[in-house]
C-alpha cells in the first residue's frame, strides 16, 4: 500500500479551483498535490479550499491527522500556508469551513502571530506522531496587506479603477521591521530547515512561493490567456499564471510548485 501525501492550502492548493475571471476556462489540470505525489510514488489527500486561511489549513490538516487510525499511512504533510489577514470559521452540524478575506478583529501583528503559532502548532503536532512534513510560505503571509491589497478578481470590473488597492492603514515602512522583529522571535521554534520560505521577509532572503515562481513576464497571452507555451523549459518562471487578471498558477505552474518542493524536500 502506497503512503499518502497529505496537502492542504488556498486557491494556490484547491483541486477543484474554478477561475472567477474566466468562469469558461477548464481548469482541471493536475495540482500540485498530485503532482508532487506522483514524484514521490504516493497516493494523496488534498485538502486545499478556495480563500481558505492559515486557521483552516491548519484544523483541516490536524482533523485528517486525527481521524487517521494508522498514522504510519501518511507519507508527508504539507500546510501551503497563505496570507495572515484572513479569517476562517467553521458552520452548522457538518462544520462547514468558510472565510471572510479580512479579518475584522486585530491587525496585522496579531494576524501574523496567530499564522507563526499555527506554523509552530503544526510542527508539534508532526513531531507527536513522528510524520515526515515540509512547511511551505504559498502565498506571502503579510506583505500584500502592507503595501495595498489588491481587490478580489471579481470586485475589478466597474468597481474599482484599474491598479486599484486598499489603503493600509498605518506606517507600512515602519510597520514592516516590527513584524521583522516578531518573525525573528520564532527563529528558535521553527525548524527552518522543513519550511520553504522562510524567514518569510524579502529583506534576508525569504520568500513566497507564489512571488518566487508565479509570474507573466515574458509569456504570450490571446484574449488575456496565457496560450502557446512553445519551450517551456526556457524561462518557465514568467508563463505560470493563468492570465494577466488571474494570477493563480496555471498548468505549468502548478508543474513548477510540485517540482520546487520536491527539489528540497530532504
Amino acid at each position: 500500500m502506497k503512503k499518502i501525501l497529505l496537502a492542504s492550502g488556498c486557491s494556490f492548493t484547491d483541486e477543484n479551483f474554478l477561475s472567477a475571471v474566466h468562469p469558461e476556462m477548464n481548469c482541471d489540470w493536475p495540482k500540485w498535490p498530485e503532482l508532487l505525489a506522483k514524484k514521490l510514488d504516493m497516493d494523496y489527500i488534498n485538502l486545499g479550499q478556495n480563500g481558505g486561511g492559515n486557521e483552516y489549513i491548519y484544523s483541516s490538516l490536524l482533523e485528517q491527522i486525527l481521524k487517521t487510525e494508522d498514522k504510519s499511512q501518511i507519507g508527508l504533510v504539507i500546510p501551503a500556508w497563505t496570507q495572515c489577514q484572513r479569517k476562517d470559521f467553521s458552520l452548522g452540524s457538518t462544520m462547514r469551513w468558510t472565510n471572510d478575506r479580512i479579518d475584522k478583529d486585530g491587525d496585522v501583528f496579531s494576524w501574523m502571530r496567530r499564522a507563526l503559532n499555527y506554523c509552530v502548532s503544526f510542527q508539534i503536532m508532526c513531531e507527536r506522531y513522528n510524520l515526515e512534513y515540509m512547511q511551505v510560505q504559498m502565498l506571502s503571509p503579510y506583505i500584500d496587506w502592507l503595501w495595498g491589497l489588491k481587490p478580489r478578481d471579481l470586485e475589478i470590473p466597474g468597481k474599482f479603477p484599474e491598479g486599484f488597492r486598499y489603503r493600509y492603514p498605518g506606517d507600512a515602512i515602519k510597520d514592516n521591521k516590527k513584524i521583522v522583529r516578531l518573525i525573528d522571535s520564532y527563529e528558535n521554534r521553527i525548524n527552518i530547515k522543513k519550511f520553504l520560505g522562510w524567514p518569510l521577509y524579502h529583506e534576508f532572503g525569504g520568500y513566497s512561493l507564489q512571488k518566487r515562481l508565479i509570474g507573466w513576464n515574458n509569456a504570450k497571452f490571446k484574449d488575456d490567456v496565457v496560450f502557446n507555451l512553445i519551450n517551456p523549459a526556457i524561462e518557465n518562471k514568467y508563463k505560470t499564471m493563468i492570465s494577466l487578471k488571474d494570477n493563480h498558477p496555471n498548468k505549468l505552474g502548478h508543474e513548477l510548485i510540485a517540482e520546487f518542493i520536491y527539489d528540497r524536500l530532504g
